[in-house]
């Protein structure tokens, strides 16, 4: 199997998955520099993103819901509309009451996207190319990442000649960039998925038939990850700029530079994880993760936190894929959009208790505290992730027909 062999659906949205990676990069980069320019403190900063995430995670439910109802293509066009105006109404106000507001607007047209996409693309995807698709896509979003990270940097510093630096040219150059989301709903409405299969709700036997003891485990895992990311990516921007004394261009160049490394990384996650199986790939890039964080968060210079960003974006990340493809393998196809939408919640409600915690951290303490209980966090994580998956390490492809123990 190789990434041109993909079915012409899942090459499709891929267009639409770099659209709206743009928006998602140019808000989660330069959103907290732009609240911090207004004059806001971290803690409000940390705030506001929290509460961005835990819209994510109230609306997981009512997105599944919504989605059995109208179909994976008119909640995903419903969750483009609502980011693209969203994240530009949010740096058209600088009352932080109305920023708050429109940041819940925000979480919920990305819980749409967030909710629907690891279903409908499992679901438009073959047995054997669910791993290809999952990683081609997830190599496309970082991509845009990439992309938009650094055009918003750029931009900003290119509008700051004009209006002078500060939250006006961060605001002109957001604006811009956030408009791809709603480009990105015109090659989504011309697509034809396959037909949806009829989802009927879960009766009460099959809700609680859900919660199996590695369907939780493999949940607390994810909170646990979500924890520790939420105190110190959301930050990646912020901290950089004023702990590194850099310009928004630098800001830009250096996440973007990041995001090339999980480009590449997730690429190659297919191939890797057929050589030496998915679960010690996942493992071994979490636990070499570990060492850059430090190395990041004890910084020795632009260059080394620079490369240090691009290996651990690069280990970190780019597991995911198969992690997205063993969630919705370790469960009954009736169960597959509850678990996307547990992920999500959970992901989502973690990451927004996580960037609470670490904006209080970085205002009253130092900037470089969070990734102290990021690091641990991580090394728990991987170490349940380790004991949940150990005897499967034989096998080397987690879309296999081998029965996991729940």
């Amino acid at each position: 199997m190789s990434y041109l062999k993909l079915n012409p659906i899942i090459k499709k949205f891929i267009l639409v998955v770099f659209l709206y990676g743009l928006t998602s990069s140019s808000f989660n980069g330069f959103f907290g520099i732009y609240v911090v320019e207004l004059g806001y403190p971290e803690s409000l900063v940390g705030t506001v993103l929290s509460l961005r995430r835990f819209s994510v995670a109230l609306f997981t439910f009512l997105i599944a819901f919504i989605a059995g109802k109208i179909g994976h293509k008119r909640t995903l066009i419903m969750g483009l509309v609502t980011v693209g105006l969203s994240s530009i109404a949010i740096v058209l106000v600088e009352d932080i009451s109305m920023i708050m507001m429109i940041a819940v607007i925000f979480g919920f047209g990305q819980a749409a996207m967030l909710t629907v996409e690891a279903p409908f693309i499992y679901n438009q995807a073959g047995q054997e190319e669910r791993v290809h698709a999952f990683s081609l896509t997830f190599a496309t979003r970082n991509a845009a990442f990439m992309t938009g990270s650094l055009l918003t940097g750029l931009l900003a510093d290119y509008f700051a000649e004009y209006v002078g630096a500060g939250p006006l040219s961060l605001r002109y150059a957001i604006i811009i960039i956030s408009l791809t989301s709603l480009v990105a709903i015109i090659p989504l409405a011309l697509l034809k998925p396959k037909p949806q299969s009829k989802s009927k709700p879960l009766s009460a036997k099959e809700f609680r038939g859900f919660f199996t003891k590695l369907n939780v485990s493999f949940l607390f895992y994810t909170g646990l990850i979500g924890l520790g990311a939420g105190m110190v990516v959301p930050f990646f921007g912020v901290y950089l700029k004023y702990m590194l004394e850099t310009t928004d261009s630098i800001v830009g160049l250096i996440l973007s530079f990041s995001q090339m490394g999980t480009v590449v990384g997730s690429l190659s996650v297919p191939l890797i994880g057929k050589r030496i199986g998915s679960y010690k790939t996942i493992v071994m890039t979490q636990i070499l993760s570990i060492p850059l964080l430090i190395a990041i968060g004890f910084p020795q210079g632009l260059i080394i936190v620079a490369v240090a960003f691009f290996l651990r974006s690069s280990l970190m990340n780019m597991g995911q894929p198969l992690i997205r493809n063993i969630s919705m393998h370790i469960v009954s196809e009736q169960h597959r959009p509850l678990m996307a939408s547990m992920r999500a919640m959970i992901n989502n409600l973690t990451r927004g208790v996580g960037i609470f915690i670490g904006g209080g951290l970085m205002e009253n303490f130092t900037y470089n505290t969070p990734y102290l209980f990021t690091i641990l966090l991580y090394a728990i994580g991987t170490l349940i992730f380790y004991r949940l998956f150990r005897n499967q390490f034989s096998s080397d492809d987690p879309a296999s027909t081998k029965k996991i123990p729940t």
